[in-house]
């Protein structure tokens, strides 16, 4: 379940790549799914509370960028 919504996530937010990660399925991929799913939602949770610590925002938005890197030389090679 989570590494579903990860994917559609990730299909979101990398559009150029998004027929890729609709058609791939992997063990390690999954696993950067289901990553990628549980720190948006930490890093969306960060973002509402209050007060906002912003040190956890910054983290988990730099989280959430780097699983996005990963994914993508996964993906294409590069």
């Amino acid at each position: 379940m989570s590494r579903e919504r990860g994917r559609r996530k990730l299909m979101l937010r990398l559009p150029d790549i998004r027929h890729i990660l609709g058609n791939i399925a992997s063990e390690p991929l999954g696993e950067m799914f289901e990553a990628y799913d549980l720190a948006v939602d930490a890093l969306d949770r960060f973002r509402v509370q209050t007060p906002q610590e912003l040190r956890l925002i910054t983290e988990y938005e730099q989280l959430c960028e780097e699983i996005e890197q990963e994914v993508v030389v996964y993906c294409t090679g590069r």
